[in-house]
């Protein structure tokens, strides 16, 4: 639906309710299914489009279809205080600056809502909507934090921020909950120990790593509605008893966890040597684990899954650092699709207009501009597509 003029005729904002009018209700179904930016600009139409958008009902409905038909994109941050944003369907490039701060963001690997935590070498953090541009700082003073997440409480419906410390560099870390729109940090837990933690995926509510004790792997995680830690071994969580290296991803609204296998090896008919990365999916629990697919990849290339979209994944070849579809129908790999920037990673991110300025004071503002430099504050209409 790239024009929304073939299905939406009053354009006109002096018609009131001619004959030509759409019933709200209508309206807001069809601008739910447009990219977000698309509905951004069609705000000055007139009053109506101008409010809908900022409907906590369609912010939901607007969400909840992205996360369900939309392709992620991927967030890249480079080496100063640039974003960047690479849309996978067209593979066009934006840029954005964090304004006031000069050194490079650490990124999440995945995104809340559209929403994600960033951090940079002064240990300063703020939330940031790559989409709307909306950027606020997390109260309190920096804090180097070994681990930082986003996560959405269902129950009373407000996002909070987790965050894992170790401010007397000694075996104690400090897990610490602030309520979006408060300022007051909340401890809801310690563990002992030199943890080494892969993931910080976040699904449905509940934040996932895989962790490394002692040479022992679980799968840890933690919910943001019961602020509960939990832990489930090996011996419960079937992939992790597979001889390989693990990473955890999102599939279709469940946990999964790509695990290419060291202990299996494939060869072709002629004698070329491939290695297995098998995708499994969480079901009810910890302990309900179904494997779904089978890749066999090059053996000399490590591969990073970015997201499974339309029986497609998307893989970064850590060897040419490029971007490539594997089709799961046909065992096949697309051309590249894309050379990233520099070997880094990337965090998929959904298209979301969550706004969080009822949350936070007008002192938390961060601005962003383009990357050629500031171009508009919060609230403002940016045009994404002229951001280089």
């Amino acid at each position: 639906m790239d024009n929304p003029n073939h299905c939406i005729r009053n354009t006109n904002p002096e018609n009131k309710g001619g004959r030509d009018s759409m019933p709200s209700d209508v309206l807001a179904d069809i601008l739910t299914r447009l990219p977000a930016k698309m509905i951004t600009r069609l705000r000055v139409v007139n009053k109506l489009w101008e409010s809908i958008p900022k409907n906590s009902s369609f912010i939901e409905a607007h969400l909840e279809r992205a996360k369900k038909y939309a392709k992620p994109f991927l967030l890249l941050s480079e080496e100063d205080n640039t974003i960047t944003l690479i849309n996978t369907d067209t593979w066009e490039k934006t840029s954005m600056v964090i304004n006031g701060h000069d050194d490079k963001f650490n990124l999440p690997n995945s995104c809340c809502d559209g929403l994600v935590c960033l951090t940079n070498k002064d240990d300063r953090s703020m939330i940031l909507n790559p989409t709307t541009r909306e950027c606020f700082m997390i109260p309190g003073p920096p804090i180097r934090t070994n681990l930082l997440e986003l996560g959405f409480d269902s129950s009373s419906k407000v996002y909070k921020v987790l965050r894992v410390s170790n401010p007397k560099l000694d075996e104690n870390y400090i897990w610490e909950l602030l309520t979006v729109g408060s300022t007051l940090w909340r401890e809801v837990g310690t563990t002992t120990g030199e943890d080494f933690f892969i993931g910080g995926i976040y699904v449905k509510g509940i934040v996932y790593w895989v962790a490394y004790k002692e040479g022992e792997r679980s799968l840890l995680s933690f919910d943001f509605k019961e602020e509960r830690l939990s832990s489930a071994s090996a011996s419960t969580c079937e992939p992790l008893r597979s001889d390989g290296y693990e990473q955890l991803l999102e599939v279709r609204g469940s946990l999964g966890m790509a695990i290419t296998r060291e202990d299996i090896t494939i060869y072709s008919p002629d004698e070329e040597e491939y290695q297995l990365m098998e995708i499994w999916v969480m079901g009810d629990g910890i302990n309900s684990w179904s494997k779904k697919y089978s890749l066999a990849l090059s053996a000399e290339v490590y591969f990073e899954v970015l997201f499974l979209k339309a029986k497609k994944i998307l893989l970064h070849n850590k060897e040419d650092n490029g971007l490539y579809y594997y089709d799961l129908e046909n065992h096949l790999f697309g051309p590249k699709e894309f050379d990233l920037p520099r070997l880094q990673s990337c965090t998929p991110c959904v298209e979301s207009l969550v706004t969080l300025k009822d949350r936070f004071s007008p002192m938390d503002l961060v601005l962003v501009g383009s990357g050629g430099g500031l171009q508009g504050t919060q609230g403002d209409d940016i045009d994404v597509d002229k951001a280089e």
